[in-house]
């Protein structure tokens, strides 16, 4: 059975704390991949391209959007860390996506960066995008 979207949970580091983000509409982990490069020589037989894994996996981004509350302690998290980027690990802020499943199943994350962009239109509340370039990979329940 499918597990349901409602009930996702995304957090933050908040003060220390791992809390959750107000007012979240959508999340998305744009994709984790494994770094390859090419193998294929002049001698390769067949047409086609062959590969190898690096060892290492670019971790990918987690995106969400958001009911913009500016003076929400979550949201000023966000905005924060864009103007005091995290320049070491230690400054580095804690992430987690929590599914709705029966286990309540989360893969907690670190988060090298932040993006933020802002709609306001006519007849819609005020609306962000939040982009959180992660550092290593989720821990992946297993």
């Amino acid at each position: 059975m499918p597990t349901i979207s409602k009930g996702s949970i995304l957090k933050i580091d908040v003060a220390t704390v791992l809390t959750a983000i107000s007012e979240v509409l959508s999340i998305d982990h744009d994709g984790a991949e494994n770094e390859t490069f090419k193998t294929t020589t002049l001698d390769t037989s067949g047409s086609g391209h062959t590969y190898l894994s690096s060892g290492r996996t670019e971790p990918g981004n987690v995106n969400a959007e958001i009911f913009l509350l500016p003076a929400n302690a979550g949201h000023q998290q966000i905005t924060d860390h864009l103007t005091t980027p995290s320049t070491t690990a230690a400054t580095q802020l804690d992430g987690s996506i929590t599914f709705a499943d029966s286990g309540s199943t989360a893969w907690p994350f670190k988060i090298a960066g932040f993006s933020l962009g802002v709609s306001v239109a006519q007849d819609d509340g005020v609306k962000a995008s939040v982009g959180m370039k992660l550092t290593g990979l989720p821990t992946y329940a297993t």
